[in-house]
Formats: C-alpha cells, sequence, structure tokens
C-alpha cells in the first residue's frame, strides 16, 4: 500500500513535470506557419472599399501541433486593400474564419474563409468557402465535403450532429479508467478529449470502443480533474443521391429535366418539380405559386403599348394605342397619331365622349363630345402682341340649330352674333371711341379720325357719330365739320361764347352712297343751343377701299383761342332681317 501511494505520487508528479516541459518546452517553440492574403476590394460601383475587414475563429490546433486559441482580429482596409497573414485552415478538422467588412459603423457583408496552406500570396477568391448546414465548410474548389471528413455530396441523407465539450460519465477518483459518452462519436476519430484544457492522445492516454473511453494506466483522471469531450455523431457524405429522391421525407421522387425549377407547393407544401417554361415566358407569382406567364415587353409591336386583357394577359393593339417615339405622338383609337394626341372615335363611339376630365370624386370638369363639342365650366384666356385668345374665323351663313347662348361670328354679313331668348341678333360694333386733338388755327386742321375697312359695311346697316369739342376763350367763333373721305357730311360754326359743343349725326348705308340727316347739336355758354335743320349727304362709297372719317376744327378769326375735340364715338349698327 505505502509502494502504492508512492508510485501514484512519482506518477503524478512525471505527468506534471511533463505537462509543464511540454508547455514551457517544445511546444511553446512551435510556431504555427502562415498563410498570406492579399487583395483589392471594390464595392459594386466600382469605388475601393474603405473600412475595417473584423476576423473571428474559434480554437483549433495546426497541421504542425500549434495551439490557436479562439480570438478575433481586426484589419484595416485602406482605398481598397486587404492584407493579413493567418493560420491554414483546410488541414485541420472543419476550422474556418468569419471575415465581416464594416465601413461607417455599418456592417456591410460577411463571408467565411478556408485558407490553405501555402507559401505563394493567395487572393481572397482562393480562401472563400461557404458554410454548408450541419456546421461544415465547403473549401474552395470543393463541392462537396470539403473539409468536413465526410467526403460525401452535401444534400444527401445525413444524421450526424455535434456534440460540443461533453462531461463523460464515470467516477474521476484517481482509480477509475473507464468513462462513457453519451453517444457513439461516428467517425471515431472525431473525438476529441481533454482534461484540464490539454487535449488527450489515442492509444497513448486512452482508447475509445464504441462510447466507452479506456484509459491506459497511470493516465487516468485525478481527483479534481476536469475532463471534456468533443466529438459528432452520424455518418455525412456517405449516401449520395439525386437532387430530388425519395430518401429526403419533404420531396418526392423525380427525374430532373434541364431548366427544372424546386418550388414548395401544394396545399401540404412539398418541394416539387417545375417544368422549365415555354420560350419568351417569365417566372411570376400569382399570389401562393411560382407559374410561368408572359414577360413584359416581350415580342410586342415597336410603338405599341402593353396593357392587360380581360384574361389577365399583358396584350397590345398597335392599331388603336400607340407611341410614335420618333415625332413624340399618342395615338388613341388610331396607329397612326397626327398630332402630339390624337383620339379617334370608333364605330361603336355612339354618343360617349372622346375624352372627359373629371375632378378626384369622380365628377366632369370637362368633355369633348363624339360631336367634338368641348363643354367646360370656365374659360380664361390672354391675348397677347401676337394673337388674340380668341378667334372665331366665321362661316358665311348663320349655325342651322343654334342653341341659347351661342356666339359666333358671321363673316358673309360681318357681324358678331348671339342667340338671345330664342332670336339672333347681331351686336354693335364701336368702330372708333377716342379723343382727339387741339387746334388755335383759322384753316382746318384734322383734330380726328377714324378709319372704316374696306367690305366692312352691309346694305342696310347703319352709323351714328358723336362728337364733343371744348372752347377756350372768347375772342372768336369756331368752326366744326366732318369729311367722310374728300365729302364734307356737316359744317357748323359756334359763338365766340360758347364754351362746350356736341353734334350728332347718323346715317344708312344703301348700295349707292351712306345718307347723312337728322344732324343735331347742343352748346354750353352764351348762345342757346339747337337742333340743327335736316342736312342729308348723300357720299358714295367704294365696298373694296378702306374710307376714312376725318373731323376738323378752326377758329372764325385769328386769336389766342383754342378748340379742343374732347370725345368723337363712331359705332355701327349691323343690319338684321326680321328676326
Amino acid at each position: 500500500m505505502v509502494w502504492n501511494s508512492i508510485q501514484g505520487a512519482s506518477i503524478r508528479s512525471l505527468c506534471f513535470l511533463l505537462a509543464l516541459f511540454f508547455a514551457t518546452g517544445e511546444i511553446g517553440r512551435t510556431q504555427p506557419v502562415l498563410t498570406k492574403i492579399q487583395d483589392m476590394v471594390y464595392l459594386a460601383d466600382g469605388s475601393r472599399f474603405n473600412g475595417l475587414a473584423f476576423i473571428d475563429w474559434k480554437s483549433f490546433d495546426t497541421a504542425n501541433g500549434s495551439v490557436i486559441g479562439r480570438n478575433s482580429k481586426v484589419v484595416r482596409i485602406v482605398d481598397g486593400l486587404l492584407q493579413v497573414q493567418l493560420a491554414p485552415t483546410t488541414n485541420t478538422n472543419n476550422t474556418y474564419y468569419s471575415v465581416k467588412y464594416s465601413s461607417a459603423g455599418r456592417v456591410l457583408f460577411t463571408e467565411v474563409w478556408a485558407v490553405s496552406p501555402s507559401s505563394a500570396t493567395l487572393k481572397i477568391r482562393d480562401v472563400r468557402a461557404i458554410l454548408l448546414p450541419g456546421g461544415f465548410v465547403s473549401a474552395p474548389g470543393n463541392s462537396g465535403g470539403g473539409n468536413s471528413g465526410g467526403g460525401g455530396v452535401i444534400g444527401e441523407n445525413g444524421t450526424g450532429a455535434f456534440v460540443d465539450l461533453e462531461t463523460p460519465t464515470g467516477l474521476i477518483n484517481g482509480s477509475n479508467l473507464v468513462f462513457t459518452l453519451a453517444s457513439t462519436p461516428s467517425p471515431l476519430s472525431s473525438l476529441e478529449l481533454y482534461r484540464n484544457g490539454l487535449r488527450l492522445s489515442v492509444a497513448d492516454d486512452y482508447t475509445l470502443a464504441g462510447n466507452t473511453i479506456t484509459f491506459v494506466s497511470g493516465a487516468q483522471p485525478q481527483t479534481g480533474d476536469l475532463l471534456r469531450a468533443t466529438y459528432r455523431t452520424g455518418i455525412f457524405g456517405t449516401a449520395p443521391h439525386n437532387l430530388l429522391s425519395d430518401l429526403h421525407t419533404d420531396t418526392f421522387a423525380e427525374t430532373v429535366v434541364r431548366g427544372d425549377l424546386l418550388v414548395g407547393q401544394g396545399t401540404t407544401t412539398r418541394w416539387m418539380r417545375l417544368p422549365l417554361g415555354a420560350a419568351n415566358r417569365c417566372l411570376t407569382s400569382n399570389g401562393q405559386d411560382a407559374v410561368w406567364n408572359a414577360c413584359l415587353f416581350t415580342g410586342f409591336t415597336t410603338g405599341a403599348i402593353p396593357f392587360v386583357n380581360s384574361s389577365s394577359i399583358l396584350t397590345q393593339d398597335s392599331a388603336s394605342f400607340f407611341w410614335d417615339a420618333t415625332n413624340k405622338r399618342l395615338g388613341l383609337g388610331t396607329g397612326s397619331p397626327a398630332a402630339n394626341l390624337t383620339i379617334r372615335a370608333s364605330g361603336s363611339q355612339g354618343s360617349t365622349d372622346l375624352t372627359r376630365w373629371v375632378n378626384a370624386a369622380g365628377s366632369t370638369l370637362a368633355s369633348v363630345s363624339s360631336a367634338g363639342t368641348l363643354a367646360v365650366q370656365k374659360m380664361n384666356v390672354s391675348s397677347n402682341a401676337q394673337f388674340a385668345a380668341l378667334n372665331d374665323s366665321g362661316f358665311g351663313a348663320d349655325p342651322q340649330f343654334p342653341a341659347s347662348g351661342d356666339f359666333w361670328f358671321n363673316n358673309s354679313q360681318r357681324a358678331r352674333k348671339t342667340f338671345e331668348a330664342g332670336q339672333v341678333h347681331p351686336i354693335t360694333q364701336v368702330l372708333c371711341s377716342v379723343g382727339g386733338g387741339a387746334t388755335s388755327s383759322t384753316t382746318n386742321v384734322v383734330v380726328g379720325s377714324c378709319s372704316i375697312p374696306q367690305t366692312f359695311f352691309d346694305s342696310g346697316d347703319r352709323i351714328e357719330i358723336s362728337l364733343n369739342f371744348e372752347h377756350s376763350g372768347s375772342a372768336s367763333a369756331f368752326i366744326t365739320e366732318m369729311f367722310i373721305g374728300s365729302t364734307s357730311v356737316f359744317s357748323r360754326q359756334f359763338d365766340s361764347t360758347d364754351t362746350l359743343a356736341f353734334v350728332r349725326g347718323s346715317g344708312g348705308y344703301y348700295p349707292t352712297g351712306v345718307a347723312f340727316g337728322n344732324h343735331s347739336f347742343g352748346t354750353a355758354g352764351a348762345s342757346a343751343g339747337s337742333a340743327m335743320a335736316g342736312q342729308a349727304s348723300n357720299v358714295t362709297l367704294t365696298p373694296t377701299t378702306a374710307t376714312q372719317i376725318t373731323f376738323s376744327a378752326r377758329l372764325a378769326t385769328a386769336s389766342s383761342d383754342v378748340v379742343t375735340l374732347r370725345n368723337y364715338t363712331v359705332v355701327r349698327f349691323p343690319a338684321q332681317f326680321n328676326p
């Protein structure tokens, strides 16, 4: 018993000294061989990435026995340049690096790296890998299990799982050699057994049979030791099969055809085979499933405007709905628009409006009827120096069916007309109405004039002229006179004491000329005005020649008196047949 105690203490001391030796000696001198990674990182718009790369990894042992502790590293990327040296992972047991790219405080994207041993500098594409279900890493260039150790094809009927840091069942008392795992490691080589943080070696420290661990005598855990086991169960990658296979419980066996897709369909959703659609069809959603449907802007006529028909299919009608991109014209009801917007009625147009504008409540604000009538609630127009806002070219005859409120221009009678109280009425026209000039001369001086355009008057028209004169001073009488063309129509002398005078005259136009009569005048001053005796004047006008009406004034005797034409008005009353 004493010898056994001494022997046990000696063995424990020896193990401690060996552990200290390896920790401070040979193991401490083992340095990992690093692989250099250098590349330029760009953004999608071609600009160079600036930011940080956060590289994380879990603890692992390198191929040369170096222990890599769990940690992270921050690498600054300046103007796109990334360079870092890392320990290889592709020759370890399913180890990888997680890399997060961050800029302006935001993580933009994350990827997984599997670094291979290499004396040459690697690019990012050489180390970029894929993290597969179950924690496996598909290393660059490996479409199957990669460095997962399985060697099979991903997508097979695997049932494996990982067990991390399990405490085996068994007494840790310095004498017990046998411990039991909860599951059998598969493969057996996946077991990693740690005692107080130091990884033990199979055969040298223990043996494994199924889920039973048996320690070599003298290497058994002592009281107070910590025993941890990491392993995986199940076999990955040993039963490859087609992508659609009856080995999957959520799919059914099916032959894969070129272009097919996998989609989840059905009330009891399962992975289903979606055959390739017909040519020029696009994959769309109908709200429940993925279906093949018509593509947008596929096979349409140039200039045709697509729309959805009654069958919910995207279609076209280039003969009736067309955009002329060359001339920038839109045609509705026609495929040959002749203006920026051309609307052509169809055979079934009937009384339906050609176009209509409505407010938010749906009430019509304006419309163009099938007969071409524009109806608006109000119209606001504005003329300028070049164009009149309203321009009626007129027609030689009155409309056949005038409506109440109609207004038009008849170019045969040269009259503006309105339809009021069931009758057509011409509108009186003011030809001239303005102030005139002044004179102190004793000879006739034109103090006002009004031009009558050629072919302006019709037979039966009437003309009225009103003149208002002012006389300042009282030294001389004054004379006023009116001419149509070169013919004097009337002349009147007023007394020197008359301060104001007016003259009115009217005449009717008939085929051989203009007749003036029934002239009247009035004054304000010392003399009393009275009606002028009838002074008929027949003036022959040439319809094809413009006629000038002039008003003149003069003093009877030389003086400083002044005669001023304050206003003259010429009004035309168009001929009107008995309505």
